[in-house]
């Protein structure tokens, strides 16, 4: 008689095949947040006009929200894009906040 562990033996009988739409999910977490890049450029080039500041604030707290719900629910796509929201965000209000500095 084998001697199994129990939390060992559910978690490998819980875990599921990726199909190729999780395989697509995934691949987006990480290409959805770049479409954010070209706005960073932008401003850190001082193209700043029309630019919301407040509006990126909101962004950085939903995606800190959305990026709690993921870890607590161990989402790992959620995790990924929003942990990259955050990186992006946060660039462009930095852009902003220096190149207000700047001005």
């Amino acid at each position: 008689m084998s001697r199994q562990n129990p939390v060992i033996h559910t978690h490998l009988a819980n875990k599921k095949h990726l199909t190729l739409f999780d395989k697509i999910i995934i691949l987006a977490a990480f290409l959805y947040p770049l479409s954010g890049l070209p706005q960073v450029v932008e401003v850190f080039n001082g193209h700043t006009v029309g630019v919301s500041l407040w509006s990126w604030l909101s962004f950085v707290c939903f995606s800190a929200l959305f990026l709690a719900y993921g870890l607590i629910h161990k989402i790992a796509p959620m995790i990924i894009t929003n942990i990259l929201w955050l990186v992006v965000d946060s660039l462009v209000i930095i852009g902003l906040l220096v190149s207000v500095d700047v001005a």
